[in-house]
């Protein structure tokens, strides 16, 4: 089979990812009316992907990444049916929680085996076709789930959405690849006492590998606040939806994503005509993506226009799917060895600014509005990164003099 229909599998789990938040969101928002309720969702379904990114990166380097993912796939389609059977607050909370769980477990030993199947020397041009799939998928997701769940009901959009997840999990058990799961002895057969100690080894070797990279640590650091920025536009967008027209909220909450996401494929298309000199030109290239990310997340929230939000969510999804697409050709640019738990930590960041986000977001809402909320956020991610760019130049020009003395 080949390989590239690893990269579509992705695309079907995302798929089913970005349908399910259309309508869990929407379905929830609808049975209360509460924000509190609505940022609940997206807490506990990052909270779900906090407490996988402990453990997930471990298991991918340890264990078969591809019944990994097979494992989550079949999960995640049982699991967002349960809301056909018990569509109220508390399991739609629930169902959040073990989807933002399983889908961790699915994208870290996704991301860490496509170095060992592209190979390393074409990460770029495979993640930019990653992103490019992910774009695709959130269009088709976002805008199909917002006109499906407004025609027709939330209850089809979750059938869809397993599907997805079940279609993906049969794809991955039709292929064969060779393998990266370790030879290290299984945790399952360990005591409780051994696999606590393996745990804290693999956890120090990742913290002593990133220490020993500077400019890993500060992309990183930059992922982390940027998180952080994009609790407040996934808590925003299904309220500015609302804003435009609130009526037909679900189908604009579509189309703003949708828009972000066609801004996204063609992100994609320029990326692999890029030629980066050095490694270090991708960290500056990540930095000031994030920064111009921001910019227009800030831009569109501060209009009611739909036009004008669509223009502008087009070209804020080129610069966030630039962004991501750096930062994880950054981390796949790591040893096979480390790069489950590389990414792992990845996953871990990005769910802490994530979880963090969500809570401070509702609190910053009800005492601004919604595009003071946004520029907080995202203001505090183009402050933080204008001055981890100044820090990382800092940084190259000690480097340089110490070459030049020693």
């Amino acid at each position: 089979m080949n390989k590239k229909v690893f990269l579509y599998v992705k695309a079907f789990s995302d798929l089913g990812t970005f349908m399910d938040l259309i309508a869990i969101n929407v379905l929830m928002y609808a049975a209360t009316g509460s924000t509190g309720w609505l940022a609940a969702t997206m807490a506990f379904r990052t909270l779900g992907g906090v407490l996988s990114s402990l453990f997930s990166g471990v298991l991918a380097d340890r264990f078969d990444r591809r019944k990994i993912m097979i494992t989550a796939d079949v999960l995640r389609a049982a699991i967002i049916l349960l809301l056909l059977i018990y569509p109220n607050p508390v399991m739609i909370v629930t169902v959040c929680f073990l989807i933002g769980l399983t889908t961790s477990l699915f994208a870290v030993s996704y991301s860490a085996e496509i170095p060992q199947i592209f190979g390393e020397d074409k990460v770029i041009n495979t993640n930019a076709l990653i992103a490019r799939l992910t774009s695709v998928s959130l269009v088709f997701g976002f805008i199909g789930a917002g006109i499906i769940t407004e025609l027709i009901g939330y209850q089809a959009t979750l059938i869809i959405d397993g599907a997805t997840y079940i279609l993906s999990a049969f794809i991955l058990m039709r292929m064969k690849w060779q393998t990266s799961a370790q030879t290290k002895t299984p945790l399952a057969a360990s005591s409780m006492k051994s696999v606590l100690t393996s745990l804290g080894n693999d956890l120090r070797e990742v913290n002593a590998f990133i220490l020993l990279a500077p400019m890993l640590l500060l992309v990183n650091l930059v992922f982390l606040i940027g998180s952080f920025a994009g609790a407040s536009h996934n808590l925003g967008i299904p309220l500015l939806a609302e804003v435009i027209n609130g009526e037909k909220q679900s189908l604009y909450y579509g189309l703003i994503w949708g828009a972000w996401g066609i801004g996204s494929v063609f992100a994609t298309m320029i990326m692999p005509k890029i030629k980066f000199q050095t490694e270090r030109s991708i960290y500056y290239a990540c930095f000031v993506s994030a920064m111009l990310m921001s910019a227009g997340f800030i831009t569109f929230f501060s209009n009611t226009n739909s036009w004008i939000i669509l223009i502008f969510a087009f070209v804020t999804g080129i610069f966030d799917a630039t962004f991501t697409t750096l930062h994880a050709v950054l981390l796949q640019k790591t040893d096979n060895h480390i790069r489950g738990r590389i990414f792992g930590v990845g996953m871990l960041l990005k769910s802490l600014g994530f979880a963090l986000g969500f809570v401070i977001a509702p609190f910053i809402l009800e005492a601004t509005s919604l595009k003071q909320m946004v520029w907080i956020f995202h203001g505090s991610l183009i402050a933080s990164t204008v001055c981890i760019i100044f820090i990382a130049l800092n940084t190259s020009k000690k480097r340089k003099l110490w070459k030049s003395v020693s």
